[in-house]
């Protein structure tokens, strides 16, 4: 019996000893990484004396290089998935100019076709925007549109139906990606209005901008003309080539026009932000500048693509749409500025009314104090856990009290905000 008794003693005792050993073995790794610990910061001690001058002086430069406001708008851009954005453009304008290009031919092609001046000013006019889409040694061939236009004089066939279809969905899909990206850069929430009036509202978007387009061909004539009659009235002859360089002038700046409207409609208007006509102004002139120069040097990006021999198959394609992928990478990051200079000035670019100032006030009012209501609660539960026994009486009221104010709160909150849809156009 004894025997046993010390058995049993013995193997109670041993979980005791188990635990001691692993104390004590847990103590000495302990003390073990806290030396090799001092004697790295013993053996750095030297390195960070000697390297921390230029440490300081690096962070020094970086907290500058941050505050610069371009680095800021870059930083912002990167932030709010510019590049996803710009993806999104640029797949839907690539698609989109093909449509439309056939659209346009299918209705108006036999007047372009049969004015050559006209038609010369619209291959021009696009290939500003898509360089190289239109030429002999372009995607569509003078042959090709001249072939549509006998073919296709209008789009009741079955080839302008789908042509039709195909621009209308591309360009929508154009325009919302577009409006996605400045609300996007801007921060604003998103548009809740129906799907089908959203899309609606992009149709005649798009539709506003092929006119413009349009519109800005017969300007290019109209310039042309215009300039060609000045030097003959002032009896100036400078040459074919300072002739053309005049016109292409005159074009550049029909061009810049149109960009500075255009974007200023996309910042201002289709994106339903709120903000000052001067602060729309400098990140539409901004963008309009950067599109121009690309379309100055469209010829380096074109060349870029074809003299890669892995891409000489679909080499315009891939021009096109690295080139629609940079222009849309200019529109977002001047809307990054306009969004960077609004947040510097203390500016909102949301669209709303003073109610729903009001409202928003008073519901970030009522939410806070629900949740230190629900803090309240929590504290006096686990003052009633801690509590004697004497002192959960006094616990058991703090806690009713408690519970009773919060629920009062949340049987009274205040009336909703008042809706009001963004991204119309005023």
């Amino acid at each position: 019996m004894g025997d046993r008794a010390n058995d049993g003693r013995g193997d109670a005792a041993a979980p005791r000893r188990a635990r001691a050993t692993a104390a004590r073995a847990g103590a000495e790794v302990k003390e073990d990484l806290e030396a090799a610990r001092r004697r790295l910061e013993e053996a750095g001690q030297p390195l960070r004396e000697r390297f921390d001058p230029q440490i300081q002086q690096v962070s020094r430069i970086t907290r500058r290089t941050m505050r610069i406001f371009p680095v800021r708008v870059w930083r912002h851009f990167l932030l709010q998935n510019g590049f996803i954005m710009s993806s999104g453009m640029s797949y839907q304008s690539l698609f989109a100019v093909f449509a439309g290009v056939y659209v346009l031919f299918a209705i108006a092609g036999i007047w372009l076709v049969g004015d050559e001046e006209a038609m010369e000013a619209f291959a021009t006019l696009v290939n500003t925007y898509a360089p190289g889409l239109i030429g002999d040694n372009g995607v569509i061939t003078t042959q090709a549109l001249i072939q549509i236009t006998q073919e296709n004089t209008s789009l009741f066939g079955w080839t302008g139906a789908i042509a039709l279809a195909g621009f209308i969905w591309t360009a929508i899909g154009f325009v919302t990606y577009a409006r996605i990206g400045v609300r996007s850069m801007f921060g604003l929430p998103k548009d809740t209005r129906s799907y089908v009036l959203l899309k609606a509202r992009d149709l005649v978007a798009a539709l506003v901008f092929g006119l413009v387009l349009l519109a800005a061909t017969a300007m290019s004539i109209v310039t042309t003309n215009f300039i060609d009659w000045i030097l003959g009235v002032l009896g100036w002859d400078f040459g074919s080539n300072w002739s053309t360089y005049f016109v292409q002038f005159g074009a550049l700046l029909v061009v810049f026009a149109i960009d500075t409207l255009a974007l200023a409609a996309l910042f201002r208007f289709l994106s339903g932000a709120a903000m000052p006509w001067r602060r729309m102004w400098v990140g539409s002139l901004l963008g309009s500048a950067g599109v121009s120069v690309l379309q100055l040097f469209s010829s380096v990006v074109l060349a870029f693509t074809t003299d890669n021999p892995l891409l000489a198959t679909f080499a315009v394609f891939v021009g096109l749409l690295l080139w629609f992928r940079i222009t849309s990478i200019v529109i977002l990051v001047a809307a990054s500025w306009i969004a960077v200079e609004a947040s510097d000035a203390n500016e909102s670019l949301r669209l709303v009314t003073p109610e729903q100032l009001e409202a928003e006030r008073r519901q970030r009012e009522y939410e806070a104090l629900v949740t230190a209501a629900r803090v309240r609660v929590r504290m006096s539960q686990d003052e009633l856990t801690r509590a004697s026994w004497i002192g959960r009486f006094t616990a058991k009221r703090s806690l009713g009290r408690a519970e009773a104010e919060l629920a009062e709160l949340e049987a009274s909150p205040p009336p909703p905000v008042p809706k009001r849809d963004v991204g119309w156009l005023e």
